[in-house]
């Protein structure tokens, strides 16, 4: 299905937690002293993704 880049680490952290695998790591071509998360593409990563993003979003929001 492919492959899926996160460029945060609290997130790819997070999908770690909820037993997503980590495929590798590289640096970040724009910022070398970060690392790019590769997790594979599939449909619960998605789902587990919007629901994290969505939750952010919502802290920044509110505080």
């Amino acid at each position: 299905m492919g492959l899926k880049n996160i460029y945060k680490k609290s997130l790819a952290i997070e999908l770690i937690k909820r037993g997503h695998d980590l495929h590798h790591t590289m640096p970040n071509r724009n910022n070398r002293k970060y690392q790019v998360f590769v997790f594979p593409h599939t449909d619960e990563l998605i789902k587990d993704l919007l629901e994290l993003t969505k939750r952010e979003e919502v802290y920044r929001h509110d505080g």
